[in-house]
């Protein structure tokens, strides 16, 4: 298992990522005046980088990167020790990515163009089943 670097609570941040800056600035928008801290990555290379400095408790990942794809961040955050919640973000949002995304063990898929209540409430709630999870995978 991969060790995250610090061992501090992630606190509420969330990893954005996605090619198109419009999507980072709409998050940022939505998200930052409850209280979430954004980082921004353009690839699954620079999301990668940034896991490897600082945990974060929610990544909201576009369907398609110029690298890879939501597939290879949820491949990357199973290895450590706190995995975050994955939220994949999408255009086209049908039956099939929805039972791909769930059948993966990614979180939820999120339409765009991003709606603030839709995108407030899920991740809010994927915020919440992190938290779940990380009380059942605790040492009693």
């Amino acid at each position: 298992m991969r060790q995250n670097r610090f061992d501090v609570a992630p606190g509420r941040k969330v990893l954005s990522i996605s090619t198109v800056p419009e999507d980072h600035d709409s998050l940022c928008r939505i998200l930052y005046d409850s209280g979430w801290r954004i980082t921004r990555a353009f690839s699954c290379q620079q999301a990668i980088a940034c896991l490897c400095r600082d945990r974060m408790g929610v990544i909201v990942c576009d369907c398609h990167l110029s690298d890879g794809s939501w597939r290879d961040i949820l491949s990357y955050i199973a290895e450590l020790t706190e995995p975050s919640v994955v939220i994949v973000t999408s255009i086209a949002v049908g039956a099939d990515l929805r039972a791909e995304v769930r059948a993966l063990g990614a979180f939820e898929v999120l339409p765009k163009p991003f709606r603030a209540e839709e995108v407030t409430r899920v991740v809010m709630a994927a915020w919440q089943n992190r938290a779940v999870r990380a009380q059942e995978l605790a040492p009693a």
